[in-house]
This record gives C-alpha cells, structure tokens and sequence, in this order.
C-alpha cells in the first residue's frame, strides 16, 4: 500500500509540475520583449479613469456612479489581474417580495412608493449593485441610505430587501477558461459520481441559452461579457452594448445622448489582455507533503468539483458548474449584472422543500465550483470574503459538499496540514509584478 501512495505522490509531482508552465504569453520569442498590441491592451487595464475625462467628442469618463478608477484597482493580488481584498467588495441589494410587516423594525428602514425609486435598477426586478462612489453629491446621498434600507413597500406589496456582497475574483487564466465549450460543461455535469452519488453539479443555463461559466453565480457566458458588464458596473463606463449605470429613473434616462467611452476596439484590447493572463501555477517549497495533501484532497471528495483538469485546461480545480453549497452560505443577491426576478427562500433542509431546478440561473443556495488554481493568492475566500482561511471556507460548505467537510473535520492532524499545504501551493503565476496601486492614494 505504501508503495502504491508513493507512486501516486510523485504522479502527482510530474502531473501537476506540469501545468505550471503556460504556453505563448504576450513577450516576442525572438527579442523577449513586449509587444506593442500587449502594451496597448495593458494600458487601459491600468488606466486610472476620471469623471469628465476628455477624450475626443466621446464620452464622459469615470461614473456617474463607481466602485473604483481602473480594473487593477480592483484585480491586483498576486500580481495585475488578481483577486481584490475585502475593501473593494461589489455590494448588492436584492428586493425579495413577501416580507412581513414584523421584518420592517422601524419606519425608517420602511420606504414607500416604488421600487424603481428606491433605485432605478429595480425597475426590472432582481439585484442592483450598490456602488462606493458617485460623481454627483446627490447621488452619492442616495447611495449612502440605500444601506440602511430593509424593507420596500410598493403599492401592491412588501418586499424584504436583502445586503449582499461579491469578493473579486482573480482574472489569471480566465482566457483558457473562455476556451472551454459548452459540450465539454454538459458532459461534465452528466458524468456519474460513483465514489460520492451526493455530488449532483448542474450546468448554469442563461435566458439567452448560453452557458454560463464566469461569475460566482455562473451568471456570464464569455470573458467578453464579463469584461463589459464591469467596465459598465465598476466603472460607470459607456461601453458597446452596456450602459453605463446611473440612479437615473426610466422617464430622465436618455441613451441616445450617451457616448462611448470605449468603441469596439479598445474594449477588444481590454479583453484580449484579460485572455492572455496566465494560468496559475504549483509551486512547493517541501516536495512531499502538498502531494499527500493532494491525495487526500481526492479521496473525501473534494476532486469530485474542484476537478484537477476541465476539458484541455489543466490545474484548473473547477467543474465551472453550480452546486447547491447548503443555507450556511445562502445568499439572495443575483449574479453580478443580472436582471431577473428575484428567487424565493428555499429550505434544502426541509424533504417538503422545492428541489433545486436542473435547467436555469442560479438558486440562493447555488454556486459555480470557484478554480481554485491561485487560490493561496487570493484572500479571503467565498463570495463575500467572510472566510480569511481555507480551513474556515471548507467548514462551511455544506449541501452537496457537507459529506466532504465532515470527512475534513475527521482528518487526522497530519492530513489536515498536508491537504492545507497543498492548496497553499496552489499560486498566481510568476512575472505578474505586483502594480503599485496609484490610483488608492488617489482617492
């Protein structure tokens, strides 16, 4: 037996060393430097945007409204196109409809007249982000209050209104991630697990058809979309297809006197510089234990979602599908971006209990199985950073994952250490210098 562990381990050191390396990359085999289509893609994923900016006849630059000045801003652990700390959390407000009088404490907290009011995103139901920053003191006066809201009253009912957050996620790797097909996520969800039958991961099905791969929720089709929707989100940008967000109500908002901020291509650079960050790698300082860790990560079932390999993509530990991670980490906000009706209270707990559907967006309870390539780069962890260590993240997973979190609980000391070493190993790629973040001593 002993030597059949063995030979798994050091497997497991060639496997996984190699896909530490990352083919192509943005510098020139022959000369090793730069390109120039490289430099210009990098530029605006580090520009600090301003209000007002001008540029040419178009746009108005940063805002209305914002949660930072430029993508690595937010994207910077570990490197440009990283995951962000806790300061830099999107916020989301979800209206739930059937709130009871009891859940509204004081008539302060009671806001009476329409949704759209309360914020105009909510005109068509589901989540809005409730940004940092706004351009206009008014406006940045709305957005302060809208945290203490809990309860809505429209005229035809009462909503409980539900505070949120979404931890940013690192970029690297996200352009081989944009590569993996639809067919390749269909099979995934359909494969068997005999070793865990718990295990039950579903394909994220957006309204349009698409699958979703990006977004905690899986809520995003394709890294383009993704790019645009926080260009539109974080930013206030006015980019093709998205406008920027405003607290503008239906009847003042005007689109036909908006002009771009970025065209078509140089939201192409922005993306294509996104697509060439690269993957995460492994990388141990003690040769054995992170590969024992690895062991046990596969046998209490941690493997059966974190997949070591997705379609081509190696090291990526995801199967990009959704699964239900139980009511300890429930969360009523939607997927960032999203417009649709917001999803009712829902007790897996209780055999009563309407069953989580096989087709469409994601339930409450619902996550897309986070890559945990980078993972040790990235703190804290989950959707809203309440985790600050991976031992605090795995305790609380439970639903379809509670099996395996008590198989980690009843780890001896040793396995618990090794399988923390490993994903303590798990790191963003080298040569991704770490930016100064000029744009925080700004503020």
């Amino acid at each position: 037996m002993r030597r059949t562990v063995r030979s798994m381990m050091w497997a497991l050191v060639f496997g996984v060393a190699a896909t530490s390396a990352f083919a192509g990359g943005p510098r020139s085999r022959s000369s090793g430097t730069l390109s120039r289509e490289y430099v210009e893609a990098r530029a605006f994923f580090e520009k600090i945007w301003t209000p007002q900016e001008s540029r040419g006849a178009t746009g108005d630059g940063l805002g209305p409204l914002f949660n930072d000045r430029s993508c690595v801003g937010c994207h910077n652990q570990g490197g440009v196109g990283g995951a962000g700390d806790s300061s830099h959390d999107v916020q989301i407000l979800t209206a739930v409809p059937g709130a009871s009088p009891s859940q509204c404490p004081t008539n302060e907290t009671l806001f009476r007249g329409e949704l759209e009011t309360l914020h105009p995103g909510l005109r068509n139901g589901g989540s809005v982000v409730v940004h940092q920053n706004a351009n206009a003191e008014k406006d940045q006066s709305r957005l302060n209050s809208m945290r203490s809201y809990r309860a809505a009253q429209t005229r035809d009912e009462l909503f409980e209104i539900k505070h949120s957050s979404r931890n940013t996620p690192a970029l690297f790797g996200a352009g081989q991630i944009d590569h993996i097909s639809d067919k390749a996520l269909r099979d995934v969800a359909a494969r068997p697990h005999t070793d865990f039958p718990e295990i039950k991961g579903r394909v994220s099905r957006l309204k349009n058809g698409q699958l979703g791969k990006f977004g905690w929720k899986g809520q995003t089709a394709s890294l383009r979309d993704f790019v645009l929707a926080a260009c539109s989100n974080e930013l206030g940008l006015e980019v093709p297809g998205r406008h920027q967000v405003s607290l503008a109500s239906a009847k003042d908002f005007d689109p036909s006197t908006l002009k771009l901020d970025m065209d078509i291509a140089e939201t192409q650079k922005l993306t294509s510089f996104v697509q060439t960050l690269p993957a995460p790698v492994f990388r141990a300082i003690d040769p054995v234990t992170p590969m024992r860790g690895r062991v046990v990560f596969d046998s209490i079932g941690c493997a059966a979602c974190h997949m070591p390999k997705l379609s081509q993509v190696d090291g990526i530990y995801s199967d990009l599908l959704l699964h239900d991670l139980g009511d300890r980490i429930q969360d009523f906000g939607l997927g960032y971006g999203m417009a649709s009706k917001p999803i009712g209270v829902t007790d897996r707990s209780d055999p009563r209990a309407e069953s989580t559907p096989s087709t469409g967006e994601a339930g409450p309870t619902e996550w897309r199985t986070t890559p945990l390539w980078g993972v040790a780069s990235s703190a804290p962890y989950l959707h809203d950073g309440r985790a600050k260590t991976f031992t605090e993240a795995i305790r609380l997973h439970g639903g379809e994952a509670a099996q395996t979190t008590d198989r980690f609980t009843r780890l001896g000391f040793d396995d618990q250490q090794a399988l923390l070493a490993f994903l303590h190993s798990l790191v963003a790629p080298p040569n991704m210098q770490r930016l100064v973040d000029a744009g925080r001593r700004q503020k």
